[in-house]
């Protein structure tokens, strides 16, 4: 049988040696997406953009948790008092009532709390997944439009070739023409001397 099989493939590849040769003949290039990725201007401003926002909510949350812990603060007190012997009953009553009431108030701000910063992480890492994918659109636009342009018909990862003639990489090129618009290497215009 595989005797058979064997026998089978090469006369089929006899046959047909026109797309044998075709399959040969392919134009190729390679390109390094993650030196793409870390070197377009886009990225660098979408991760300050990101780092700015997590430094913004990091504030807020420092801001509740401080919230918090004075509501704590504030219901110990409260117990401390409820400890003190010399209440009579009703003045205890009182304090009692109050006490409970700041304690499901706190437990119910601890919750709300818990529940807003998940929900500004979620928030964070949805907003930087989504521009992430976007970053990865354009750079895969630019990639296509290169192999088009060049007559490319296999584009290839370079991490996922054991080698590779050097020649073949497009990497800088792609880099080079993502970072055309680059508005950190956009001149300045210099003022026109006034008369």
């Amino acid at each position: 049988m595989k005797t058979t099989l064997t026998t089978l493939f090469l006369s089929i590849a006899f046959l047909l040696p026109g797309r044998a040769s075709a399959a040969v003949e392919h134009n190729l290039a390679i390109i390094n997406t993650e030196i793409v990725l870390k070197g377009y201007w886009r990225t660098a401003v979408e991760d300050k953009r990101m780092k700015n926002a997590m430094e913004d909510v990091q504030k807020r949350v420092v801001i509740e948790d401080k919230k918090q812990t004075d509501r704590l603060t504030e219901l110990k007190n409260k117990q401390k008092v409820l400890q003190n012997p010399n209440l009579n009953q009703a003045i205890r009553a009182r304090h009692l009532e109050q006490f409970e009431a700041k304690k499901r108030a706190f437990e119910q701000n601890g919750t709300t709390l818990n529940n807003w910063k998940a929900a500004q992480q979620k928030d964070l890492s949805e907003k930087s997944r989504m521009a992430i994918e976007k970053i990865r659109e354009e750079i895969q636009a630019v990639i296509s439009a290169q192999a088009k342009k060049k007559g490319y018909t296999l584009v290839i990862e370079s991490k996922a070739l054991l080698y590779s003639s050097a020649d073949l990489d497009i990497t800088t090129q792609v880099l080079a023409q993502l970072n055309i618009n680059d508005p950190g290497n956009v001149a300045p215009k210099k003022p026109t001397p006034k008369k």
